[in-house]
């Protein structure tokens, strides 16, 4: 197709948006025009369309339409008559068409009469995107973005560049992750992408924060409500409604998970069709729209691929998930510190997330270096003492409160989170007030009042209210676990009616560990336990965080005497520390489920939904305990990243590692190099003893190349070799039995 041509096809396709009708070529009064639209029976729309350059086609045009005109006007016809031009039109053709009222423009200025992008862009571009903003101010993040990747289902990783690229073939991407991965940054950056380019693909992005559309529940007061919070005409808002189910707009829709409320509730049944509710307007736009389109949301909001396509009003086989990562990697690390000018070495273990950084990065270097040296590279120690840090710090930009205040305050406001929709907030003024009130038995005056504005490890949700959030849960999931522990140790009455939604999750679960071992309350807890479930107490959530906790602390057994937990939600629980027995889970969730070499006495898991399990990297090497239950994900060990994060000794790893590369990775060999590389810190003597056993007992065979030793899969032990992938650490195959004694 010629470029005039698609400049013909566009200008009629952008006619249809503009004034809501077919837009056909057709002859008038024996004159061929390239648009004509009736907009009624008395008038008509005519438009030509050039790419020559010269002033005399423009007047050869002009005195076509006259003709026309002049024809059309004997029969009461009015026409109204445009040439538009793939070109910048000069003064003297825009003058030649305005002596005969014929406007003379150039598309870019026709596209402007359909939507004007160029407008929108610089509104939305001024606002913030999501959660991507300041945490001190609550403005837009205009701190340096940083190139990171996102994971693919099928293609490893793709970054902001490949997702604009997708879009504009017409694919749809779901983009999921935690609070503060790094979603509402992604979308920034992708807008900025597509509408550098939109001059040159007409392909014009449409930036929603879906919490800004809370229950409606069609595309039309989306789009609608969008505009107005924008402050655009009503002209422009109607263009886009005109057009939104075709190819010329993309919608970039951030936060499903903020869109509709999350009732207190375990109930599967009853969360799907609330879900279900909430999101039927994001349904009506998405599967309408013609282009490609971005929207994202939280991990594991939904039971399922299936319940979030059908929720979404996607089709799974042409749509695509991309996660964000939960921290950068060593190399997105390392450019996070360059770019935002953080120049302190920090630990392996820390989380590295960008939320985490700057509140470290906001302390002095001297203090950072001390908090680590204090810690002595223990995670759970340094969480204590970072959030010690952390108060002392503000008690000392404003003295008058004291860090134990600080550190109160903070506890109070975690436990307000435990009920919020968002997991993290959002907290109003109203309630941090009320906070300072119960923890100090005063009011904020003026010099309070300022420093609760500014409390640390609490963000802005937006510029244009005070609410505030937590800004990461590792400082959240610790200051949970403090509060449950206080309320616990003081017999709080009230605790156990309470609505919560949000459970601990791994390090909560150890600093409660730390907490129950230090103040000698597991008592307290098990009496806990067991009178709640034997009443039958709502609060769910904190009996699962407290069994979780009870049964990793010490060496006695927890024995729940066959009790039925029904409708338990756990965050986080170690079955491989567990000392937990004798009790029925059912009808339950269970967020992070890690599975032990040895079965649990007397425990069973019925009817339950886990998003992650690990232990175990498919459904055959499920134990018999669990029953009847949906599994969304299992520990993979096919990458090197996933064995290093799987929790075995390094024997152990040596071993999957080369069962996986002999066995499951294509080809019919590895050199002897390759086996085990990407491990770190590997072994050799171990490693040695590892391959001597597995060629002793006619599990791989060996040959030469080059000098280099190859070794080779036995088939017929195909089935044995992925039964020990699969079952990791609960294996009692004599291989895995014999590697685990070399440790």
């Amino acid at each position: 197709m010629t470029s005039w041509s698609n400049l013909e096809k566009n200008v009629r396709e952008y006619s249809q948006y503009i004034w809501n009708m077919p837009a056909n070529p057709e002859r008038i009064n024996g004159v061929n025009f390239d648009c004509v639209l009736k907009i009624s029976e008395i008038e008509h729309v005519i438009i030509e369309v050039t790419e020559n350059k010269s002033l005399d086609k423009i007047r050869s045009d002009i005195a076509k339409i006259q003709a026309v005109r002049m024809s059309m006007m004997i029969k009461n016809i009015m026409v109204r008559p445009y040439i538009i031009c793939g070109f910048i039109p000069t003064q003297g053709m825009r003058d030649a068409g305005n002596e005969y009222f014929i406007n003379v423009i150039s598309f870019m200025d026709f596209q402007r009469m359909f939507f004007d992008f160029s407008a929108y862009n610089t509104v939305r571009s001024s606002k913030q995107f999501g959660s991507a903003i300041d945490p001190l101010t609550g403005k837009d993040d205009t701190s340096a973005y940083t190139p990171v990747g996102y994971l693919h289902q099928k293609k490893g990783e793709i970054d902001a560049v490949e997702i604009a690229e997708r879009i504009l073939k017409g694919e749809k991407i779901i983009l999921l992750g935690d609070y503060g991965s790094g979603k509402s940054r992604c979308f920034k950056e992708v807008f900025k992408i597509l509408s550098k380019k939109s001059n040159e693909t007409l392909l014009y992005p449409i930036a929603i924060d879906l919490k800004e559309v809370w229950g409606l529940v069609s595309a039309v007061e989306i789009i609608r409500r969008h505009f107005i919070n924008l402050g655009m005409s009503e002209s422009q808002t109607s263009s886009v409604i005109k057009a939104y189910n075709g190819e010329r707009l993309c919608f970039l829709l951030d936060g499903f998970d903020e869109i509709g409320s999350r009732p207190w509730s375990e109930n599967k049944s009853t969360l799907i069709e609330l879900r279900k509710h909430a999101l039927q307007g994001v349904k009506d736009l998405l599967s309408k729209t013609g282009a490609g389109c971005l929207i994202s949301g939280r991990d594991h909001y939904f039971n399922s691929e299936a319940e979030m396509f059908s929720a979404l009003g996607m089709d799974a086989k042409n749509s695509t998930i991309a996660k964000c990562k939960n921290e950068f990697s060593v190399e997105e690390f390392d450019k996070y510190l360059q770019l935002n000018h953080i120049a302190v070495e920090l630990p392996e273990w820390l989380p590295k997330k960008p939320l985490v950084l700057k509140t470290i990065a906001s302390l002095k270097v001297d203090k950072v270096s001390e908090l680590f040296e204090s810690s002595k590279n223990n995670e759970i120690g340094f969480w204590f003492d970072f959030i010690d840090a952390m108060c002392k710090r503000d008690s000392l930009i404003h003295p008058i409160l004291d860090e134990q205040t600080v550190k109160n305050v903070l506890i109070r406001l975690a436990s307000l989170t435990r009920n919020k929709p968002q997991n993290y907030g959002p907290l109003t003024e109203v309630e941090v007030v009320n906070v300072f009130h119960e923890v100090t038995g005063t009011y904020p005056n003026e010099q309070s009042t300022v420093m609760l504005q500014r409390l640390p490890g609490l963000g802005r949700v937006s510029s244009e209210t005070s609410d505030r959030n937590f800004i990461d849960t590792f400082i959240l999931d610790g200051l949970r676990a403090l509060d449950l522990s206080e309320k616990i140790q003081s017999g709080d009455q009230r605790l156990s009616d309470l609505k919560w939604i949000n459970p601990l999750y791994s390090l909560g679960t150890s600093v409660l560990v730390k907490e129950i071992e230090e103040k000698n309350l597991k008592t307290a807890f098990v009496n806990y336990i067991k009178n709640a479930l034997h009443r039958d107490k709502v609060n769910r959530v904190s009996i699962s965080d407290a069994i979780s906790a009870i049964s990793s602390e010490g060496d006695q057994e927890l024995n729940m005497n066959n009790l039925m937990f029904d409708e338990p939600h756990f965050g986080f629980i170690d079955f491989d520390n567990s000392k937990i027995s004798n009790v029925n889970f059912r009808n339950g969730i269970f967020e992070y489920v890690k599975l032990g070499k040895i079965d649990p006495p007397g425990v069973i898991m019925q009817s339950c939904h886990i998003v992650s399990l690990y232990g175990v990297s498919s459904a055959t090497g499920l134990p018999d305990w669990i029953e009847n239950c949906t599994i969304e994900n299992y520990e993979s060990v096919d990458t090197l990243t996933s064995i290093k994060n799987s929790g075995l000794n390094k024997t152990q790893e040596i071993l999957v590692s080369i069962l996986i590369k002999v066995y499951k990775q294509d080809g019919n060999g590895r050199l002897e190099h390759t086996l085990t590389k990407g491990l770190a810190h590997v072994n050799k003597k171990n490693m040695n003893q590892v391959l001597r056993y597995l060629i002793s007992n006619g599990f791989l065979e060996t040959s030469k190349d080059k000098g280099e030793m190859i070794y080779k899969p036995v088939r017929k032990f195909q089935g044995r070799i992925e039964k020990i992938i699969t079952e990791l650490n609960r294996s009692e195959d004599s291989i895995w039995k014999y590697v685990t004694s070399l440790e």
